[in-house]
């Protein structure tokens, strides 16, 4: 038996009360689609290990919706390998932290512990000569679809060894395509081969399993104010979908009806997101691989400030480890919490608590057993596991919102006060108890069309379930080309690679653009192939951006839908590559040739930052029709030298608090200018000749 201290490639340690260890192991990120996630060699997802995920949704803004989560795995009658009996066992990574004593990520021959495929090459991304493509391959990457289940983009997987001599075997699947960006799917193997640390001698030969339960516990976290609430679905006979889900909650303190967190400052609804985990696979036995749909057997929510919940079992006494197996099997209704069971049309022998969004309650904060956050949870089983027999479990992350366009379009007309909604009312259950939630036709619009969000949830989930059924053959598009993007005088110009033309289905490609910023709203500007009339071409001349803006592109390739398999709608589509697989996330701007001393300009004039008129960049500032080589020295009113910019591309152009290196307009020690008038002193490098010139900031 191998008792040495566990240590990841890459750890972190942290110490918790005087019990708590934690090791934040090996991770890689998933970044291919909408949902964006860091996925850990040991499963963990708890608070400080960083691993919550980030939906893509709008103007240069990454919002963590997955606090932290986590999972527990228990048993009665156990033997440990010194033959004491344990009447309870319980091991997983808690939602406070792993411990990798515990659950051990196991390396394989070349010593890697989580190891990541990919169908294709990732499709290289340049700007201006930069390149800006995460680091691949890696250290346990490599390009190996025969690894990859079906027709998934990428595939991480890693094994993990528990102390109750129990085997995860993770897989982690993803794909690019529109129709199947907005869900993760985890696809979970535990198999009781009696390895109890991280060597391959079996400590506990023969042990059987009895009574065993798999337990989610999750934390959706909404950006914004106050807590989220749950609900849950699936939990009733007929119902075609399992999942628990989290949506906005109002904050009970606002004085304004703020759910979606709008923003009158930017005309815009900033956190419209339904988050949710939908089971899409538990096995009904070890002999019957069949999907169970009364499973989860429980569903509840509860306050995540509960010891024995929260963190990692180990520790626990035994009173403790009674208390969390008795949530295993019965959630929160047992003798212990005695909370209302759901009893209408529910599966026989499942106790699924009442919803938490119907039960009247207005706000998430007046429940009684309320502190700080509450965290919901999911429990399938009981199984019976011989030594070999093995349970499978299938879930995803899904997420679902209104769209950028309609968050902005919705955000100008409430903060106008003309928002309209003519479909039924849709609202969740505690605006319909209580309808002071919203205060007047304006706010009931805006909170309908938000809550058109949990469609979108439902429409991802049900795709994620259709993965799963279809054995993960799903319809691909061709792959995304490598993107070249180039400012240049008078346009910016697109250039991709031919990788995508290997399809024998490939039609055209489609080129688009956002201004501002990266992540905000993408617009088609160039389409060839096809039925476009314009032959297939692989250069684009972005003649219409305008000076000094900030653009940013991405280019797909688009099949001619011919040959496909239906989509989850039953329709058949031509299909488009993935938007995330080659967007550009720096800037490209369109210059001019290069000027004199003489004319020398300086956009905008003052500096209002307010203004908008760079959009996305607020605190730009462009010396316009400068010379090709020049040095620009800027200075306070009293002559205090504040920074110096180096001028080299041969243009006419030179931008200052852009989005490409400096993120605001700033002093050579990085402080933000101040309002106030400044002199720049522009020098020719060529000639030695020098220009002043004079600009305001208005703050």
């Amino acid at each position: 038996m191998n008792h040495k201290f566990k240590l990841s490639q890459l750890y972190i340690t942290v110490l918790i009360g005087l019990s708590q260890i934690i090791y934040a192991g090996t991770y890689k990120w998933v970044r291919i689609g909408n949902v964006e996630m860091k996925v850990v060699d040991n499963t963990d997802q708890d608070q400080l290990s960083g691993s919550r995920a980030v939906y893509y949704y709008y103007d240069n803004y990454q919002a963590f919706h997955l606090y932290n989560a986590g999972w527990h795995l228990g048993t009665t009658d156990w033997v440990d390998d010194t033959g004491t009996n344990w009447p309870i066992k319980v091991v997983g990574t808690a939602t406070a932290g792993a411990n990798e004593n515990i659950t051990m990520p196991i390396a394989d021959d070349e010593g890697i512990t989580l190891r990541q495929y990919r169908r294709y090459d990732p499709p290289t991304i340049k700007v201006d000569g930069d390149i800006l493509n995460d680091p691949f391959p890696l250290a346990g990457d490599e390009v190996n679809p025969d690894k990859i289940p079906g027709t998934a983009d990428l595939m991480m997987e890693s094994t993990v060894n528990t102390i109750m001599g129990v085997t995860l075997k993770q897989k982690v699947l993803a794909w690019s395509s529109a129709d199947y960006d907005d869900f993760i799917i985890y696809d979970w193997t535990f198999i009781n081969n009696g390895n109890t640390d991280d060597d391959d001698e079996i400590e506990l030969p023969g042990q059987n399993l009895d009574d065993v339960y798999f337990m989610r516990m999750n934390n959706f976290y909404s950006p914004g104010r106050g807590t989220p609430w749950y609900s849950t679905y699936g939990e009733r006979v007929g119902d075609s979908l399992r999942m628990m889900y989290g949506y906005p909650a109002r904050g009970p303190n606002s004085d304004y009806d703020d759910f979606g967190d709008p923003d009158k400052s930017k005309n815009f609804i900033n956190t419209p997101f339904y988050v949710g985990e939908a089971f899409l696979h538990v096995d009904k036995s070890v002999a019957d691989k069949s999907d169970d749909v009364t499973q989860p057997r429980m569903t509840g929510v509860n306050t995540v400030e509960i010891f024995w919940l929260k963190f990692e079992a180990s520790s626990h006494s035994a009173s403790e480890l009674d208390n969390l197996y008795e949530v295993l099997q019965y959630g929160f209704g047992g003798p212990l919490f005695n909370l209302e069971y759901q009893t209408e049309n529910v599966y026989n022998n499942t106790f699924h608590s009442q919803r938490m969004d119907e039960q009247g309650y207005k706000f998430p904060k007046e429940f009684p057993w309320w502190n700080w956050r509450a965290i919901a949870h999911t429990s399938s089983g009981p199984y019976d596991l011989a030594f070999g027999d093995s349970i499978r479990f299938v879930y995803a992350f899904v997420m679902g919102s209104i769209s950028p366009e309609k968050g902005r379009e919705l955000g100008k007309a409430w903060k106008e006060g003309t928002a309209s909604w003519s479909g039924e009312n849709n609202l969740p259950p505690q605006y319909i108890a209580h309808p002071d939630l919203y205060d007047d036709d304006n706010d009931y619009a805006k909170d309908c069309w938000i809550a058109t969000g949990k469609d979108s949830l439902f429409k991802n989930a049900w795709a994620a379930q259709y993965a799963v059924q279809n054995n993960y053959e799903l319809p691909v598009p061709p792959r995304a080309p490598s993107v070249d993007v180039r400012s240049l005088p008078d346009h910016i110009q697109i250039n991709w690679g031919e990788e995508s033309e290997v399809e024998p289905d490939f039609s055209g490609y489609r080129v688009y653009r956002s201004i501002g910023s990266a992540d905000s709203s993408f617009t088609r500007i160039f389409e060839c192939g096809g039925n476009s009339s314009i032959p297939v071409t692989h250069s684009y001349n972005d003649t219409s951006a305008q000076r000094g803006v900030a653009y940013f592109y991405y280019v797909t390739a688009f099949d001619d839908g011919i040959s496909n398999a239906p989509s989850p709608d039953g329709e058949v589509h031509s299909l488009e590559s993935g938007w995330n697989l080659n967007r550009t996330r720096a800037a490209a701007y369109r210059s001019r040739p290069s000027g004199t001393l003489k004319t020398v300009r300086v956009v905008p004039n003052p500096l209002n930052v307010n203004a908008n008129n760079f959009p996305g960049e607020p605190n730009k500032i462009v010396f316009m029709d400068i010379p090709a080589y020049c040095t620009i020295n800027i200075y306070t009113e009293s002559g205090d030298l504040v920074k110096t910019i180096e001028h080299d591309s041969g243009s006419g152009d030179e931008i200052w608090g852009g989005n490409i290196l400096d993120l605001q307009t700033v002093s050579k020690s990085g402080q933000l200018l101040v309002s106030g008038l400044y002199i720049a002193q522009i020098t020719d490098n060529d000639s030695g000749e020098m220009a002043i010139t004079k600009f305001v900031i208005i703050r």
